[in-house]
């Protein structure tokens, strides 16, 4: 089977574009979400979905930067109380953590790269989003602001 010139200029251009979209910095960011502020604004994030207990444990660890609109979303099921370190992490991150019902309880900062201080949830919660540091401040997302799968998304 023969492809024709065309096909194959459009493969070589597409593939590499959807791989980018797909992989962000070695992680995959399959999953759309959104967090809703106040005042009706919807800010969209690409996320890799980590529901099992190694992918949580490895999380952002090694990753050497972090897009903007990029993170990576820790699933707990049944919602519990959780402890997050930073521990081979090379970029601040924002902690978002968010209750069963998709608010976000608390957001925490860590600067403190390569530290295995554990931040620690105040209640049960049922995710964890973390994003580069500083992003949730400059976006102006707080505690209350509802996080949930974007539209069209996934």
């Amino acid at each position: 089977m023969m492809i024709s010139r065309r096909s194959l200029f459009l493969l070589v251009c597409l593939v590499p574009l959807v791989s980018a979209r797909a992989f962000a910095n070695g992680i995959e960011t399959s999953y759309q979400l959104e967090i809703l502020g106040d005042d009706g604004a919807r800010h969209a994030f690409a996320v890799a979905r980590v529901t099992d207990r190694a992918g949580q444990a490895k999380g952002l660890m090694h990753v050497p930067s972090l897009a903007p609109d990029t993170g990576m979303l820790f699933v707990f099921d049944p919602p519990r109380k959780v402890g997050f370190w930073m521990r081979n992490t090379r970029i601040p991150l924002d902690m978002i953590f968010i209750g069963a019902d998709g608010r976000i309880a608390e957001i925490t900062t860590r600067h403190d790269t390569n530290s295995d201080r554990l931040t620690t949830s105040k209640e049960a919660v049922a995710a964890v989003l973390e994003i580069a540091a500083g992003r949730a401040a400059e976006l102006g997302v707080k505690a209350g602001h509802i996080v949930q799968p974007a539209r069209g998304g996934m």
